[in-house]
């Protein structure tokens, strides 16, 4: 970047910040004449166009910037830019329509198969006087914007069908967020997922001393927060800003309105909610320490699942163990039955495995398993594990371990020592 470009953006910057807009507009204008393929500064005059009540010519601006990031397969600012158009004008959907055209087509060039209308003058007219293009009207010409070899795909939304697609974009909002703003807050329940446009965010959790623990980064076209709208449990974590970042927001009722219009959305979301079930438990649970990727993957794939309406029993103490249990979602509570009194002995969570003990011992189930919420459950067979067990003697060796672990501390539980409670085990 050259330094009188460096300088004007700077100068820009600052009149945006005094809230002087038409001076604004008028230097970013001069940046557009140095560098007509600068898209942010495309983007800063349809915000300052807003801003100035000037819709139309915001939708223009816009229209040209959603058009370059389509060209360039940057699917999620371009439908950002669409977004920005529909909060000025709700009937403008024809981009997005080209958008999800482009996106449907997700290898090979040609033509889109819908080309929106011309712009209405005014907004012509700005997006003329930004780009310096001639005075006819602006479109979007499909067959002059070439679509990249391989467009990227977007996990959940690319295996919509194009027309819900469409509607999904239409209704999903879009929050914009500044640096070290709680986007989630770990333990709240809420209904919405977020998908990132722009931006920077950190996952994080409170370890056991109080700490913050960053899990990762995320940044353009990760998504978080679909678990616990998926599911309807508490957030497992927090998702804190770290620059200024463009979120799309899909609430539970933008989804349930896909789906009531779109059967088949239903299977994908399951689908894809258990996959990235699927993943965060090889990752996280004890079970799979002892295993390689590729063995994990193997084991996983043994496993039947099942989805658990709450309240239901899985295991009756004193019953016949018939497999090694694996929780994918919910919560269930381990109890026992002491002098004809029923003894709250466990919670257990996403990822703890249990009926181990009766298929390790060849004994009857030790303890009560029932379903605290709706959750799904994996099982390997009683025959499987055994098949399991000679082949991966290391995993049959940790799993004893998690076992032995969990009988000291029902034991204590029992004769008076410890304590459960939902805040965890006390000491008596």
């Amino acid at each position: 970047m050259s330094d009188k470009l460096r300088k004007l953006k700077d100068e820009a910057a600052k009149l945006v910040q005094k809230g002087k807009f038409d001076k604004a507009l008028e230097v970013y204008l001069e940046i557009l004449k140095e560098d007509k393929t600068d898209v942010t500064a495309q983007l800063k005059c349809g915000d300052i166009l807003r801003k100035l009540e000037r819709g139309a010519e915001a939708i223009g601006c816009y229209t040209k910037v959603a058009e370059t990031y389509a060209t360039d397969g940057l699917l999620l600012k371009a439908i950002a830019a669409c977004k920005l158009i529909l909060e000025i004008d709700a009937n403008h959907t024809a981009t997005q329509k080209v958008l999800a055209d482009l996106y449907a087509k997700k290898t090979g060039r040609g033509p889109v198969a819908a080309t929106p209308p011309p712009l209405p003058p005014q907004a012509a007219k700005a997006a003329a006087e930004v780009t310096e293009v001639s005075d006819q009207d602006i479109v979007i010409e499909a067959e002059e914007a070439p679509v990249p070899v391989t467009l990227p795909t977007i996990p959940l939304f690319s295996d919509l069908p194009k027309n819900a697609f469409i509607l999904l974009m239409e209704q999903m909002r879009m929050r914009s967020v500044l640096p070290d703003e709680i986007v989630i807050r770990e333990g709240d329940v809420e209904d919405s997922m977020y998908i990132i446009s722009s931006g920077r965010v950190k996952v994080t959790k409170t370890g056991e001393s109080g700490a913050e623990i960053v899990l990762a980064h995320l940044t353009d076209g990760a998504f978080f927060g679909e678990m616990a709208l998926l599911s309807e449990s508490p957030r497992t974590a927090s998702v804190i800003a770290v620059e200024e970042t463009v979120l799309f927001v899909v609430s539970r009722a933008v989804l349930d309105e896909v789906q009531k219009n779109f059967s088949s959305v239903q299977g994908i979301l399951m689908r894809f909610y258990r996959q990235r079930l699927l993943s965060n438990l090889m990752n996280t649970s004890r079970i799979f320490r002892p295993l390689d990727a590729n063995q994990r993957k193997s084991l996983i794939e043994k496993f039947k699942s099942r989805e658990v309406p709450s309240n239901e029993k899985l295991l009756e103490e004193g019953g016949v163990g018939d497999g090694l249990y694996l929780l994918l979602s919910g919560k269930v509570e381990v109890s026992k039955k002491t002098d004809g009194k029923k003894v709250v002995v466990a919670h257990l969570k996403e990822g703890d495995v249990f009926g181990e003990r009766s298929l390790l011992t060849n004994q009857p189930v030790s303890a009560s398993i029932r379903t605290l919420r709706k959750s799904i459950v994996l099982k390997l067979p009683r025959r499987v594990f055994a098949e399991i067990a000679s082949t991966h003697p290391q995993l049959l060796a940790h799993i004893s371990e998690l076992s032995q672990e969990r009988d000291k501390t029902t034991q204590a539980i029992l004769s008076g020592q410890l304590q459960f409670s939902d805040e965890g085990l006390v000491v008596v």
